[in-house]
């Protein structure tokens, strides 16, 4: 099993290196508007290195329930995505178009599944930061509070992905956007985009706290250690941050405006406990010397 471990943290290592090559090319060339044909992948397969990363992180902190709640997350949002994009039902009237590819049974990409395994991980680390700064300690309890919390954080963060993907990078067309005032994007989609997060928040916070009780019964019991604890949070504050600039740079004000709010929201709560940690280890670096 450490074995294991190792070779998934060098994939991750792997993973996370390329997303941070490509990372600042592709805010330019979008912000822009100087994407090259041949360069239209460099968005899809970004969210699938992401969704891979998150799946890969969870393996490793939570060895095969991290695989279970990859895989169902994966697959339920495959098949909400497939439902809607063929009924209209929940989110509202959609055709995803030929940029994201390759295409699940010709329909959903496999870069739209990914991108949800991507926020849901994120919103919920992200969220248990923001709890933890509100005198909540994270730990593996399922409360109503942080499935809510992390909920709209995936919702808020769709809030400004949905402008850039539909008018910027054209992944998808709405077919009834007339009855929208928020850049053609209809209300059902973010109403639908809530419950279905909450649906997923509770798939992923479960096998974590099944993982939790597993470790809690080992004989000898594993000493508790997080991979990588940084990690969904950074990807959080990172896709939030491109999603900002681009929009800026693109002239949609809005969706730029709610998406920096998140942001100075997330600095206010989060950078003096970053700045005590670092304060911290610098005290003890100096004392070590």
């Amino acid at each position: 099993m450490q074995q294991m471990s190792s070779r998934l943290a060098l994939v991750s290592v792997a993973l996370f290196g390329v997303y941070i090559f490509l990372y600042p090319g592709s805010i330019i060339l979008v912000a822009l508007d100087r994407v090259p044909v041949w360069a239209t992948w460099m968005g899809g397969a970004l969210l699938i290195i992401q969704g891979t990363l998150m799946g890969v992180w969870l393996s490793i902190n939570y060895a095969r329930w991290g695989v279970v709640a990859s895989a169902l997350i994966v697959f339920l949002a495959w098949l909400v995505e497939h439902i809607g994009a063929t009924t209209g039902f929940p989110f509202g009237t959609y055709t995803y178009t030929d940029v994201l590819q390759p295409k699940i049974f010709g329909v959903v990409p496999l870069a739209i599944p990914c991108a949800w395994l991507l926020i849901v991980g994120a919103a919920v680390g992200t969220s248990e930061r923001v709890l933890e700064q509100a005198g909540r300690s994270p730990d593996s309890r399922v409360s109503v509070t942080k499935v809510l919390t992390a909920a709209s954080l995936a919702l808020l963060l769709d809030v400004t992905i949905e402008p850039f993907a539909v008018n910027i990078n054209h992944y998808w067309v709405w077919s009834d956007s007339g009855h929208s005032t928020y850049y053609g994007i209809p209300t059902s989609n973010f109403a639908a985009w809530w419950v279905t997060s909450v649906i997923l928040v509770l798939v992923l916070l479960n096998r974590r706290r099944a993982a939790a009780i597993a470790r809690r019964h080992q004989r000898p019991r594993p000493q508790a250690h997080t991979f990588w604890p940084w990690l969904p949070l950074t990807l959080y504050l990172t896709n939030l941050t491109m999603f900002v600039l681009v929009n800026m740079a693109r002239g949609q004000g809005m969706a730029a405006a709610i998406g920096g709010l998140i942001l100075l929201f997330l600095g206010w709560r989060l950078l003096p406990h970053a700045v005590r940690i670092l304060r911290g280890r610098i005290g003890e670096g100096v004392g070590g010397a």
